[in-house]
């Protein structure tokens, strides 16, 4: 358990807090010993403070605590009838004598038994420094603008029906008090954080946090076109000699080569075509939709290869052309074509919008929609230039 919640520690560890650790600590003690005699008669507060943050953010090597504090919290809501009559002064009783001894414990043993040295008192802002972080950081995410709160607001006071038909029939108020303790109090736990962390990459998840709250929470990561850049580092478009003069042969993973010419001794043009499958799947009350499951194709992929492709809909000119490295050649390239169009082809010309329909496992394709298909793909192509150049300079090895 140690070791796993020093694992945990590290992953929240703010990069400024290395400024504390990497302080001089004798060179402190020796140029500002007013300051090192103020930390040491503050070290008792000090210790108090890592304590209680070490407790809400389950960062103690054990963590009994924290299991005890649910334990209480559980039974004093759940049997409050009972424990507010008999039990609740001996909690308060023993609770008060509890925090008593420990902070005089604590302020006896720091000033007249064991001093604190610098480094215990520089280590314990250390540990607070980053507990704190670890509080604050959900708070430190949240988008807060005017945009926001107005949305957050008109949300609550359009489903403040619903809460309290929930509370009324479902969840009575002493449940909704215990789940809310709950939550609250391990909300730093290891568990409730693996937890959030799995459940946050579901869109679903996302989107009913939208709906709910009507926050502007992030659904689809930012566009980055190298996400989707191809890189060769064996084969090159130099060194194919596939060409064909009606139809075209893949020759490569994303792209197909229609023609090559010869421009100069050292220079060899192709005509380069991309084709990308733009996919879709139909869910029920929701109809077609680009949310497809993540062990299927994506969205866009590569005719060939299946590979995820850019949202050429969306960023259409943004397009990461390949790269090929290790290579004595230089490329560059230009479209042909001012826009991605449909192939008509694809479904045969049997509709304006080339979708092709399959089944639920991408089999059997029919060019007409029915009730036995469930996910749907058309095919874009753009034409472009690719200029291959030879190096002035080739290192042999």
């Amino acid at each position: 358990m140690p070791e796993f919640s020093h694992h945990i520690r590290a992953s929240f560890e703010p990069s400024e807090t290395k400024l504390l650790t990497s302080t001089p600590t004798n060179k402190l003690l020796t140029d500002s010993p007013v300051l090192a005699t103020a930390l040491s008669q503050i070290f008792p507060y000090i210790l108090l403070v890592d304590g209680v943050l070490e407790t809400v953010t389950w960062t103690n090597e054990d963590h009994y605590r924290n299991f005890l504090i649910l334990t209480v919290y559980s039974c004093v809501v759940m049997y409050w009838n009972m424990v507010s009559h008999f039990v609740l002064p001996l909690i308060l009783a023993l609770t008060f004598a509890s925090i008593v001894w420990s902070i005089s414990s604590i302020v006896y043993d720091s000033k007249y038994d064991e001093k604190p040295t610098i480094e215990e008192v520089l280590y314990t802002l250390h540990n607070i420094t980053i507990r704190s972080e670890m509080i604050f950081r959900p708070i430190k995410k949240f988008p807060f603008t005017i945009t926001n709160y107005t949305r957050l607001f008109v949300v609550s006071v359009l489903l403040s029906p619903v809460y309290w038909l929930l509370v009324k029939t479902i969840i009575p108020p002493q449940k909704f008090l215990w789940y809310s303790g709950l939550f609250a109090l391990t909300f730093h736990s290891p568990h409730a954080y693996a937890i959030r962390q799995l459940l946050w990459r579901s869109i679903y998840l996302r989107l009913v946090v939208v709906y709910i709250t009507g926050l502007d929470v992030k659904v689809t990561k930012k566009y980055d076109p190298s996400e989707y850049q191809e890189v060769s580092r064996v084969q090159t478009p130099a060194t194919s000699d596939t060409e064909s003069k009606g139809i075209a042969i893949p020759t490569l993973s994303n792209f197909r080569i229609l023609r090559k010419k010869m421009v100069s001794p050292t220079q060899l043009k192709q005509t380069i075509v991309f084709e990308i499958l733009e996919n879709e799947r139909r869910w029920l009350g929701l109809g077609w939709s680009s949310l497809l499951y993540p062990s299927e194709r994506s969205n866009f992929c590569y005719e060939n290869t299946l590979q995820p492709a850019p949202p050429i809909t969306i960023h259409k000119e943004n397009f990461p052309f390949p790269i090929f490295e290790n290579d004595i050649y230089s490329y560059q390239w230009e479209w042909i074509e001012d826009d991605w169009k449909l192939d008509t082809e694809f479904n045969k010309s049997k509709s304006e919008d080339g979708w092709v329909y399959y089944d639920s496992k991408w089999e059997h394709p029919r060019y007409r929609d029915g009730f036995s298909k469930f996910t749907r793909a058309r095919k874009w192509t753009r034409a472009a230039i690719l200029m291959i150049d030879k190096q002035g300079t080739v290192y042999d090895e």
